[in-house]
């Protein structure tokens, strides 16, 4: 069987998407089938040069320019970059995101399939909206865009059910799909051996995710401030992460006088490293589908707190991880709780049994595999490499 995994993210990107379709990609190719992936750096040069001229006049305007540019810019520097496959015998499309995987199912002629992964926290169209603060007369045009793009497509797997239940009502009415939560496969870890650079004495506290408001690491800081407060100061917080807060963060740092508790570690290539060789993982987004970072940490085996937001709390088992306070403080004196040795050991416990069911790797690749087979009808000869037409 060949697939094409459709993605307008680049390799670059700092999203769990990319994480998503680079170990996909070796799982598929492991498991014996053709793969070629094509994203928007594969886009025709000519084109992405007019496209770059459309960008600096239209993005800067804001807005509803910004996402019409966006939508246009992907959906045809997928469509081209596809088209040099027609030749391909590929059997099966696994998009990452609904205008990749419809750009590719035309540039294709409508004969191959479209499998689409729901990376979205809620649906697409309201992340947007929020975004971009979009009035109700162009939300309403996005709205029958996606709809559109949305009913070419009738296989899905979702990462869980609650953003089925919130994108659904832009789903044709007869879908197949499946609920396959995100894993991940990191190999051997040792926690004297792999120390990935944290040493301390503290309690040692890590959150991984883009630094924006999404992921809303100030929480974390605000909850860093209260411990301090309270004369609880055992504790050192590993920030691990770059994007647009990131110097608001520092800064903010400074201000609640938590500089010696905190350190921003940026960017990491492998950050479950550094999350394997913390005390606990808590994680502030306040909105998260089903987000790598926790995932990580269940792999490495740090107890996961986290705020009972989108997907979140059918990763947790019932009763263990999830924050029920509603305030600084409240949260505060839950987290508390946890520098308790014996706490954080029946956390980890309990999530260590729930995850080995819900997060195995090797059996939702089967049942993805499994999904495949159910999708394509008569399979073309496995080739290692799919090779673009020229």
């Amino acid at each position: 069987m060949n697939v094409l995994i459709a993605t307008y993210l680049v390799p670059a990107s700092p999203s769990g998407v990319v994480t998503y379709c680079r170990t996909l990609a070796s799982d598929l190719v492991g498991a014996g089938m053709g793969v070629h992936t094509v994203d928007a750096s594969h886009t025709p040069t000519i084109w992405r040069k007019s496209l770059g001229v459309l960008k600096r006049i239209m993005r800067p305007m804001g807005g509803a320019f910004h996402v019409a540019y966006d939508e246009f810019a992907y959906f045809t520097g997928l469509y081209l970059s596809v088209r040099k496959l027609r030749q391909s015998n590929i059997d099966i499309i696994h998009a990452q995101d609904p205008r990749s995987g419809v750009a590719a199912y035309l540039a294709l002629r409508g004969r191959v399939p479209i499998l689409l992964t729901c990376h979205f926290n809620d649906d697409p169209v309201r992340e947007l909206v929020e975004q971009f603060a979009l009035k109700p007369a162009f939300t309403k045009r996005l709205t029958d865009w996606y709809t559109y793009l949305f009913s070419f497509i009738h296989n899905y797997v979702f990462v869980s059910n609650y953003t089925y239940t919130k994108s659904k009502h832009l789903l044709p009415t007869r879908i197949n799909k499946e609920i396959l939560r995100n894993t991940v496969r990191l190999g051997v870890f040792n926690r004297q051996e792999d120390a990935g650079g944290l040493t301390s004495t503290k309690l040692v506290i890590t959150n991984v995710g883009y630094m924006d408001e999404r992921k809303n690491q100030k929480l974390l800081l605000q909850i860093g401030h209260e411990l301090h407060a309270r004369g609880i100061n055992n504790f050192h917080l590993c920030l691990i992460g770059d994007g647009p807060k990131l110097a608001e963060y520092k800064q903010l740092a400074e201000q609640l006088k938590l500089t010696d508790y905190v350190t921003f570690l940026g960017r990491q290539e492998a950050p479950w490293k550094f999350v394997g060789q913390s005390d606990l993982y808590i994680h502030t987004a306040l909105n998260d589908n089903c987000p790598y970072s926790i995932v990580e940490a269940f792999a490495v085996g740090t107890p996961v707190l986290a705020l009972p937001v989108g997907g979140i709390p059918e990763m947790l088992p019932e009763g263990f991880g999830t924050l029920q306070g509603t305030t600084v403080e409240e949260l505060t004196s839950e987290v508390a709780r946890y520098f308790e040795a014996d706490q954080r050991e029946q956390l980890a416990k309990a999530q260590a049994t729930h995850a080995a069911s819900s997060f195995n790797h090797q059996a939702n690749l089967e049942k993805l595999i499994s999904f495949y087979s159910q999708t394509v009808w008569e399979p073309a000869p496995a080739v290692a490499i799919l090779t673009p037409t020229t």
